[in-house]
């Protein structure tokens, strides 16, 4: 006899209503959520694959949950990927591009990133997980070094080691974020006074990852989401490894009102973590967030040594 209905829609039930709720649950102290988030591309594409196998089984209502409430899980993290569609809806002036990599402690192989620097040509470069060899090394690869504005000299470990470097005179202004007994991570700021565009406000924001410090990293979004708020009067760019993806809702917070600049894949933010494993990157943690300037265009990029694919985004002013 074939079961009621009622019963051969629990086996879809349950997961499909716990991946629609997955983008809206607070992290807590649970680290194991925000590994499930970053993941909910990969949920979605089990989730597909159980639906067609579901639909051959002619087993079409439990399919059709299924895709409905998978569907419902990616409303919440589109949405800021379709802001960045009609977020730039202003003429475009004078360009800027902004290059942003994790370079994984120093370790980022700085010819290759020569390479990248040299054919994209960016106004600002924000590179977090840096260490003052790399640097050295990154600029002797230049027969002249265009980078001497810079935010302070940077501390090897994982909390003060992202540096903000221009083309074009810049002021350092007070982080963003700084370290509270250790567990939040410094966000250095800087106004970049580009003498075509006019000044630009960019912060290098790299969060304790919610693995190793679930309330740091909550602590630490939730900050500068009210440091973005007191922001006015010129353009802001926010640029780094935010270690989160627009499934958590703590980065669709902080990312509300700005535009993402990074580069998309169809509908989707596209993924920059991990780059270093033989398989597709899965995790958009890697961020260009944008308001006040037009977004023309962006672009993945990958050196050896780091497990973090870089972005480079071509920005314009608004007329």
């Amino acid at each position: 006899m074939r079961r009621p209905l009622a019963l051969r829609l629990v086996p879809v039930l349950v997961p499909g209503v716990f991946l629609a709720a997955l983008p809206h649950l607070s992290l807590g102290p649970f680290r194991i959520l925000a590994v499930l988030q970053a993941l909910l591309p990969l949920w979605c594409l089990a989730a597909l694959l159980v639906f067609l196998f579901l639909a051959l089984r002619r087993a079409f209502v439990p399919a059709a949950v299924l895709l409905v409430l998978a569907a419902a899980s990616l409303a919440p993290v589109m949405a800021p990927v379709v802001g960045s569609v009609t977020g730039t809806r202003c003429t475009p002036g004078e360009q800027v591009r902004v290059l942003s990599l994790n370079a994984e402690h120093g370790r980022a192989d700085t010819s290759s990133l020569a390479e990248v620097i040299r054919g994209s040509a960016p106004d600002v470069l924000v590179l977090v997980e840096s260490s003052e060899p790399m640097l050295t090394a990154l600029a002797a690869g230049f027969p002249t070094w265009e980078y001497t504005h810079r935010t302070g000299k940077v501390v090897t470990g994982g909390s003060v080691d992202t540096v903000i470097l221009s083309r074009h005179p810049l002021q350092e202004e007070a982080a963003a974020a700084l370290q509270s007994d250790g567990a939040l991570f410094d966000v250095p700021v800087a106004v970049i006074e580009h003498p075509l565009a006019g000044p630009i406000r960019v912060a290098g924001v790299h969060p304790a990852p919610p693995t190793y410090s679930p309330s740091s990293w909550a602590g630490t979004l939730q900050e500068l989401g009210a440091w973005k708020h007191e922001q006015n009067g010129m353009p802001l760019v926010m640029a780094g490894d935010f270690n989160a993806t627009a499934a958590h809702p703590q980065f669709r917070a902080l990312a509300a009102g700005l535009v993402e600049a990074s580069p998309r894949l169809g509908p989707w933010a596209g993924a920059t973590w991990p780059a270093d494993m033989g398989l597709p990157a899965f995790a958009g943690i890697d961020h260009v967030l944008v308001r006040g300037l037009a977004v023309l265009d962006s672009e993945r990029f990958s050196v050896p040594g780091t497990d973090h694919h870089g972005i480079v985004a071509h920005l314009a002013s608004c007329r």
